[in-house]
């Protein structure tokens, strides 16, 4: 039992090395800024019977569409992101305050087609009577569904394009902020090089400032990018934060599991594991605990440039806790 315990506790203490990762670092602050979406789109053989009533019927003086014009209707005239969930389709067919407006006037030979409505206010709607459209009231009215839809599709959206700019939003960020948090954390290492008296090593490590750029930015993007596909495929979540983050450790992992011994496979599991659970703690706190980690980063390399740059004096000691101070 003593030698299971003690085998956890060293296998915890690597997890917690390895935790800090800077392109971990870059790519989970960029998902805590990106608000990712999962995609849906829900099509119209799927709905229920009684939003394809409501398509059929809305806008018109009783009379019913068919079911080819109901369909162009929800092609059409509704969001792509209100198409993610019923909900947020029913939001805009099935409230009495939200009507399918004319954009030429029926009155005057408007007919009931999807390219001559749009869902609006119907407040507007009762103040423009009889008359036709103006653009500032179809853009009025564009923006004011819009922002419907955006309000009853919360975590999900049909509207593919957005997805897809998110993705390459938390990718490219996750890019800045690896190169960006790699190079503050080469900084960290040389300025504790140089309050040991090791100029030497710092300059040694001031060569590596390019690399760290361009390693972390690369590594920042593929980690970005895989949180983001990540919660775009199975959900917006911090669990999927999490999974999306790992990800690329997971694969790296499977992919070399031959050539490790059984003992090596665990202890590497354990640490994917581990990080996906710190990743998942972190979206639910939010951007200061990303920063916060971020922070403990920079002094972490601070503290061992210190401590391997002068092991027999206590000033790194003091150095490394008056930089956990600043």
């Amino acid at each position: 039992m003593k030698k299971q315990l003690k085998k956890l506790q060293k296998n915890a203490k690597e997890i917690a090395k390895d935790i800090p990762s800077t392109t971990f670092l870059g790519a989970g602050v960029a998902s805590t800024f990106v608000e990712q979406e999962a995609f849906r789109s829900i099509a119209f053989e799927d709905l229920p019977s009684h939003i394809i009533k409501q398509l059929r019927r809305d806008g018109t003086r009783g009379e019913l569409r068919t079911m080819d014009e109901a369909r162009e209707i929800y092609d059409q005239n509704i969001p792509a992101e209100a198409k993610g969930s019923i909900e947020g389709i029913e939001s805009i067919t099935n409230d009495p305050e939200i009507h399918w407006m004319h954009k030429v006037a029926y009155s005057k030979g408007g007919d009931n087609s999807a390219s001559n409505g749009i869902y609006g206010d119907g407040e507007l709607n009762r103040s423009i009577g009889n008359k036709t459209m103006s653009e500032a009231e179809i853009s009025e009215s564009e923006v004011f569904i819009e922002d419907i839809a955006e309000q009853s599709t919360p975590g999900v959206s049909g509207d593919f394009m957005e997805v897809a700019g998110n993705t390459l939003e938390t990718g490219a960020l996750g890019g800045v902020l690896g190169g960006g948090i790699s190079v503050a954390n080469r900084l960290a290492q040389i300025e504790g090089y140089k309050n040991v008296g090791r100029n030497d090593l710092a300059a040694e490590a001031e060569k590596e400032l390019g690399k760290d750029a361009a390693k972390g930015a690369l590594n920042g993007i593929v980690r970005g990018t895989s949180v983001a596909v990540t919660q775009a495929v199975i959900g917006s979540n911090p669990i999927t934060a999490g999974i999306g983050l790992v990800a690329p450790d997971a694969i790296d992992l499977i992919t070399k599991k031959d050539s490790l011994t059984e003992d090596e496979y665990q202890k590497k599991a354990l640490g994917v594991v581990g990080k996906g659970a710190v990743a998942s703690a972190l979206v639910c706190a939010g951007p200061v605990g990303w920063l916060g980690l971020v922070g403990f980063s920079l002094a972490n390399s601070y503290g061992k440039a210190a401590k391997q740059g002068n092991p027999s004096s206590s000033l790194s000691v003091k150095m490394y806790k008056k930089f956990m101070t600043l």
